[in-house]
């Protein structure tokens, strides 16, 4: 109870935190398991930090100023010294979301709040259960939270050691869908730890139009933000990050929630990626730590199986979206034993590219699609 009189006196007699160097935000909504873990490694890394900056904490409530239960203090030698911090409403995610994407309307409220705040730069810590959280340690996110406040970078995106089979919609369609259009190598497009310059705080705060009231979101595609405006963009090593998990997700939604808003993406900034000439890398910082043990062997025949039931049962709906040589490809694999198939890279590409234009043409409802 102490602890609790000590955070609210602390808000209202300390009026040199209401212009903090850094706001620390992490949409996790109170109750939530993973909230004070959460809040534990921020303490840390204030101590890492505190000497070069001010840190305020930014946490979602339901109503303005609420206390979050059991805040541990910053420092344990002096219990009267407390993290400093503020409140933002969380808005509510859409039904069906799947839970370990980024919302894009917290995002916007964040940035609208560091603003507001005056902050140099805004840090946001993802809170999925489902990560690995004890990869990042407080070093590691100090190596999140330097390039932006050093001001020698507008966008720091996260770089996690994944094994090869992990993460495969990121690695086989947003990072190289998004490099070939942006020309920035950013290997996470999507990563849920962000920090974020001050310098886009006005165009991510300003994307509220273009976002929830769509049926499926726009999700923070920061790194396009950052590249249409020219702003600098590295990436930090945050070490193993073990993947969400997939428990009652179908990957047809999946798809759609992550698919569908990158091709709205690219509709809206097609007069930038036309210019785009190639892909370079971006700074990366921090030690790559070695990939983790190998996971069990994956049943390729079962892949292989649904793969010639598809090409047999929507060859039909595949002819409105991909050109009659791409069907004959298809149909050719569909032939080939598990230990033959293989889809060459340029092949995978144009289907993507294929589906992307269908959805810009509307060829199939574009939930379908």
């Amino acid at each position: 109870m102490a602890e609790l009189e000590t955070l609210q006196e602390s808000k209202q007699e300390s009026p040199e935190i209401a212009r903090p160097d850094l706001l620390m935000a992490i949409p996790a909504p109170q109750g939530s398991d993973a909230l004070l873990p959460t809040i534990a490694r921020v303490q840390a890394v204030c101590k890492l930090v505190a000497a070069a900056c001010q840190v305020m904490l930014a946490l979602p409530a339901e109503t303005a100023q609420e206390v979050p239960a059991l805040l541990p203090n910053t420092d344990p030698n002096n219990p009267a010294y407390t993290l400093p911090f503020v409140n933002y409403p969380l808005p509510a995610v859409a039904p069906g979301t799947i839970p370990w994407l980024p919302n894009a309307a917290a995002y916007r409220s964040i940035a609208a709040l560091a603003g507001n705040l005056g902050a140099r730069a805004c840090t946001v810590l993802g809170t999925d259960l489902g990560f690995n959280r004890t990869s990042l340690t407080p070093e590691k996110l100090t190596l999140l939270v330097d390039p932006a406040l050093e001001g020698s970078f507008d966008l720091v995106m996260p770089l996690y050691t994944t094994q090869a089979l992990d993460d495969l919609v990121n690695k086989s369609i947003l990072y190289p869908l998004t490099r070939t259009l942006y020309g920035h190598r950013v290997q996470n497009p999507l990563g849920t730890e962000i920090q974020i310059s001050s310098k886009l705080f006005p165009a991510l705060s300003a994307n509220a139009a273009r976002d929830s009231t769509r049926l499926l979101g726009r999700l923070p595609w920061l790194a396009t933000i950052a590249a249409n405006q020219n702003l600098k963009i590295c990436q930090v090593q945050l070490g193993t990050r073990r993947p969400s998990s997939a428990d009652g997700i179908e990957l047809s939604d999946a798809l759609a929630q992550l698919a569908s808003p990158l091709f709205l993406d690219m509709e809206d900034n097609a007069a930038f990626w036309q210019r785009i000439r190639g892909s370079h890398e971006v700074p990366t910082f921090g030690a790559p730590e070695a990939p983790p043990d190998a996971a069990e062997p994956v049943d390729v025949q079962r892949m292989v199986d649904a793969f010639r039931l598809g090409e047999h049962n929507l060859r039909e709906v595949w002819s409105l979206i991909l050109p009659p040589v791409t069907l004959l490809e298809l149909r050719k694999l569909s032939r080939l034993t598990a230990a033959q198939f293989h889809m060459e890279d340029a092949r995978w590409a144009r289907i993507v590219c294929d589906f992307a234009l269908a959805h810009r043409l509307r060829k199939i409802h574009r939930a379908h699609l």
